[in-house]
């Protein structure tokens, strides 16, 4: 059975997220519970490979990009790449949790994780620390970033949504900075500010306003890069 383990709301603590609506919690869940959400996300999640081309969002499962022609993939890559370049787009493994997804079933461990995320302890524990009192759901995803993988510059407001606060859940050990997949934030104007590198059992809470990316992953990195991902939200599953 998987287990929170959230801090204590404490004064200090709202001081340090109303500082720069953003913070970085460590030891979100008991060190089992870690560890099981961390081998279901490398042994158990099947993923695909999301993508924005053509002005809107697409996917293809792992299976469908191996058997393309390697010209075929190069040319994929190359309209990625352009999109890129003038800061559109992204591409990362992707398995979206609570949703309908196409020939994907989500493991019961991470259907687990979902719930605990809508919890009351949860829902209350992020109200408190932000102000926020109208927080009704969390979405999530887990999310798998491999050599080459990328998610350009970028806010988070989507008001049909209902959108308040983004969140990455860390499960990577490890992580060398030197090799990418880098959560980086930055001013409206795209000057770079801070840098929080992949953690384990580590949850970054931030405003959707923020301006973020997470950096291209080079081909040296020698891990995967396997976090749980979404929004607080206002409003519930649409």
């Amino acid at each position: 059975m998987l287990q929170l383990n959230l801090p204590t709301v404490s004064a200090d603590l709202k001081a340090e997220f109303a500082a720069d609506l953003k913070i970085n919690l460590s030891d979100i869940w008991t060190t089992d519970s870690a560890e099981q959400i961390l081998h279901c996300l490398q042994r158990e999640t099947p993923y695909d490979n999301a993508f924005f081309a053509a002005g809107r969002y697409q996917s293809l499962l792992d299976q469908e990009l191996r058997q393309m022609p390697a010209e075929q993939v190069r040319q994929w890559m190359a309209q990625l790449h352009q999109l890129a370049a003038e800061g559109t787009g992204f591409l990362y493994g992707s398995h979206l949790i609570g949703r309908p997804q196409r020939q994907m079933q989500t493991p019961p461990l991470l259907s687990q994780v979902h719930q605990l995320l809508n919890s009351p302890a949860m829902l209350q524990f992020v109200r408190e620390l932000t102000g926020e009192k109208e927080l009704i759901y969390v979405s999530a995803q887990a999310s798998r970033y491999v050599p080459g993988n990328y998610l350009t510059r970028h806010n988070d407001v989507v008001e049909a949504e209902g959108r308040r606060f983004a969140y990455v859940i860390g499960f990577t050990r490890q992580w060398h900075p030197d090799w990418g997949g880098l959560l980086q934030f930055f001013t409206p104007d795209g000057t770079p500010t801070q840098t929080w590198v992949p953690r384990f059992n580590n949850m970054a809470l931030f405003e959707v306003h923020h301006p973020h990316a997470v950096t291209y992953v080079t081909p040296f990195a020698r891990q995967v890069r396997y976090s749980i991902t979404g929004w607080f939200r206002t409003k519930g599953p649409q």
